[in-house]
């Protein structure tokens, strides 16, 4: 009664013997069994497209606080510390105002959105005299700017018509985005074109996270460029201003007083810039108050609604230089 047994071991142990035996032989041996078809699915992500952009160490070295920690900070050369008197107040805001402006930017949702577009509202700072001696520079963080369709600046003119095709740009608290209502900018862009002045980001560095801008037309440049613009604080002195403010057309009354905070506070992610106090974002400048630019606050810090993240005076300094050899 056992044969039975013993003949189906001897069965199953040649069967045993045939398998490893065709493993050996099998060239496809020890690789994996072929994936799944679940595995092979469209839902599995990509990458197709990968850019690599380079950088000399040099250029490293000017806008990475890891290798040299940008000082924000430079006291100005034999000076006491004092506050500013009214008049210098009064002073210092309108320099602020003449060199400082409001832009907007126009981008469009993606789809299935409605195609309306959305309007950013942010700054431009006009920076210094070239160094052959021609107009300042208007510049801008570019992070809000990179998408955008088109790039507009808000003058009296281009405020009233926003205004009457009801696009809210007046009396918001910060700048940031709006859907437009009522007519909206499309029509604004369709029936009154000529109150508009456009803009164009000819160059934007986003290591840097700065945009230079220029007007579409050669008679907007001259009507609305200003003769000088910010001249840049000294980072490298070593000196702290006695005091630094902000300033931003929404609310072209004041200055605002502005503190830098510690970098070592903030997370790794943002160590690039500056943390400060100032509520005025997206291109607003961060001045002394003899005057000199130190820094443009860009965005807020995602993980604290009452810090701005300012870029570093180095980089703004890198970038000018730049500009005059373009």
């Amino acid at each position: 009664m056992r044969t039975p047994l013993i003949q189906h071991h001897s069965y199953a142990l040649a069967l045993l013997v045939l398998g490893a035996a065709s493993l050996l032989a099998s060239p496809a041996a020890g690789q994996q069994a072929p994936p799944s078809p679940a595995a092979q699915s469209d839902d599995i992500q990509r990458f197709e497209e990968v850019h690599v952009k380079r950088l000399s160490p040099h250029q490293l070295s000017e806008i990475m606080p890891g290798l040299t920690t940008p000082r924000a900070a430079g006291t100005e050369p034999d000076e006491l510390p004092r506050l500013l008197n009214r008049q210098e107040m009064e002073e210092l805001r309108q320099e602020a105002a003449v060199r400082t402006v409001r832009i907007m930017a126009l981008v469009m949702p993606p789809r299935p959105y409605r195609q309306e577009a959305m309007v950013y509202v942010g700054h431009a700072a006009w920076i210094g005299q070239q160094a052959d001696g021609s107009h300042p520079a208007l510049i801008s963080s570019t992070d809000w700017l990179q998408n955008a369709q088109q790039i507009f600046l808000i003058d009296d003119a281009t405020r009233q018509a926003l205004r009457d095709f009801g696009v809210p740009l007046a009396g918001d608290t910060h700048p940031g985005a709006s859907r437009s209502r009522k007519r909206g900018i499309s029509a604004l862009l369709k029936d009154r074109p000529e109150s508009l002045v456009e803009l164009r980001a000819t160059r934007q560095e986003p290591t840097l996270n700065l945009a230079r801008l220029e007007f579409a037309s050669e008679r907007h440049a001259r009507e609305h460029t200003p003769a000088t613009g910010w001249q840049l604080h000294d980072h490298r002195s070593g000196r702290v201003p006695a005091q630094i403010f902000s300033y931003s057309p929404e609310r072209p009354e004041v200055i605002e007083p502005v503190i830098f905070y510690d970098a070592g506070g903030i997370d790794e992610a943002y160590q690039f810039y500056v943390p400060n106090s100032s509520m005025a974002i997206l291109g607003a400048p961060l001045f002394s108050h003899s005057g000199k630019l130190i820094a443009l606050n860009a965005l807020r810090n995602p993980e604290r609604a009452d810090m701005g993240l300012a870029v570093p005076p180095a980089a703004l300094n890198h970038f000018m230089k730049s500009l005059s050899g373009d």
